[in-house]
């Protein structure tokens, strides 16, 4: 641990991961240790605490040294602020009257890590983070994902035979584990997918603060709960397509000149939160497995912001710039992109999943398809899965491979033997898609999803492609 007056800002390793902000507080007023700010947020290990002087940072190491808390050893470590934290801790405000990104009132390591995640993260791309496989042969990752399968399957075999009871009868799934090496059912094998590259239609990108303190659009270096809080480019990651990365850099340069600033992880503060990118491919028939950046044909682009304490004016000023950027972006880049609709997405929660009614504001949409029954909003894309045409709304849950899962599908209903005698459930069927494309296969199909936009759009999907025998319920009440 660095005793400076110019390093006061500390990280304190090796906490209960359930501990709030208030908690720690109680926890140092009980020690008998003096500082002037602490933080802390559920689900980490980590809190940050500035000190005031160096002998307030000096009694706490000694005290920690001492008193342990719940059996664990807490300790503190070095938390530099990052290059653009260390301007002032204030920092200057901007014409919403907010902080701007250059707030922050918590230290933060340089790296977005702490203590001794800090090392680590330094050293780790995010290859690394997002693809931890992809240094391995395809043929390998194959194989390490058979093996990773197995061993899971024999993970449940074991823990289901501890807990039936001993005067129980063990399942015959349980008995006949032994004779497939403890597997609880037989593993026929991992199937290549058809594009290993680019294959993902939706990505969606953090934004936040780099290593260096640059404002980003991409992908965190390692898990929040570890203290890790850096976002670099997609750079080098094998399952974003290059249309994605494309849009992804456009923003990025965007945020570079906006006067509003990214979302902060630690103190759940900023405007520019997420970047999604949705692709929709061409009818089935026309696609080429090796040329699927081709057959993309319209595109979605979803933005999350925060707009808590935000001027209006100033908003909508910062929108309208934002969509001209992205259309003029995509029409210079060679050959141009194709962009249908933009949807700012309103989201005032801590985590970046949003509620299924969360406010969504179309700057840019496609003219309304009439030929679709019950089209009510002008913010969807189409996508195509074995021929049939999906609908999709912002927050539409859709397969992130549909050259895959085409192929999975067809297997799957092969195996299951179907037949027109067949009553098909479709469970968290979401947009409805495998019930969809195996319906002509079956008697009768009938989905069940919680999420009632997903039922609204597995039906509105049924109607557009003309399929009668589905039937999409939703699970609650």
């Amino acid at each position: 641990v660095t005793f400076d007056e110019s390093s006061l800002d500390k990280c304190l390793v090796g906490l209960s991961r359930h501990w709030l902000t208030d908690r720690l507080k109680s926890f140092l007023d009980e020690q008998g240790i003096s500082y002037a700010v602490a933080k802390k947020k559920k689900g980490m290990t980590v809190g940050f605490v500035t000190f005031e002087t160096v002998e307030q940072l000096r009694n706490a190491v000694e005290v920690l040294k001492e008193n342990r808390s719940g059996g664990k050893q807490i300790k503190i470590a070095d938390a530099n602020r990052r290059s653009h934290q260390k301007l002032h801790a204030e920092g200057p405000v901007s014409n919403n009257g907010a902080a701007t990104e250059n707030s922050s009132d918590a230290a933060a390591p340089a790296d977005g890590a702490s203590g001794p995640e800090a090392a680590g993260a330094s050293k780790r791309t995010v290859r690394d983070a997002v693809t931890p496989l992809a240094h391995m042969a395809y043929s390998d990752q194959l194989e390490h994902k058979k093996s990773s399968v197995a061993q899971l399957l024999k993970k449940l075999t074991r823990n289901a035979k501890k807990a039936c009871p001993a005067d129980v009868t063990l399942p015959d799934w349980i008995s006949n584990a032994k004779q497939i090496g403890g597997l609880s059912c037989k593993l026929e094998g991992i199937l290549e997918s058809p594009v290993i590259d680019g294959y993902r239609n939706k990505c969606e990108f953090s934004v936040g603060h780099s290593l260096a303190g640059k404002k980003t659009v991409g992908f965190m270096l390692g898990n929040f709960r570890e203290g890790v809080t850096a976002v670099e480019e997609p750079v080098d990651c094998p399952n974003v397509s290059a249309m994605s990365c494309k849009y992804a850099m456009i923003f990025q340069d965007f945020l570079q000149l906006s006067c509003l600033p990214a979302w902060n992880r630690v103190d759940n503060s900023g405007f520019w939160r997420q970047f999604t990118v949705r692709e929709g491919r061409s009818p089935a028939q026309a696609v080429v497995a090796q040329d699927t950046q081709t057959q993309i044909s319209e595109v979605m682009i979803i933005i999350q912001v925060c707009s808590t304490g935000v001027d209006e004016v100033l908003m909508k000023d910062e929108f309208a710039k934002l969509s001209k950027t992205l259309v003029q972006g995509a029409a210079t880049c060679s050959p141009p992109l194709p962009l249908t609709t933009i949807v700012v997405q309103d989201h005032v929660g801590i985590s970046n999943v949003a509620p299924a009614d969360c406010p969504l504001i179309p700057l840019l949409a496609p003219e309304v398809d009439q030929s679709e029954e019950g089209a009510v909003d002008k913010t969807r894309i189409h996508d195509h899965i074995s021929n049939l045409r999906f609908s999709l709304s912002p927050t539409a849950f859709f397969q992130v491979n549909t050259l895959a899962a085409e192929r999975l599908y067809t297997l799957a209903g092969d195996w299951a033997n179907l037949n027109s005698d067949t009553l098909l459930f479709d469970v968290c069927c979401g947009t409805g898609t495998i019930g969809l494309t195996l319906a002509h296969r079956v008697g009768m199909v009938v989905g069940i999803e919680m999420n009632e936009s997903a039922v609204v759009d597995a039906q509105r999907n049924a109607l557009i492609n003309g399929i009668k025998n589905c039937r999409f319920v939703c699970g609650k009440g």
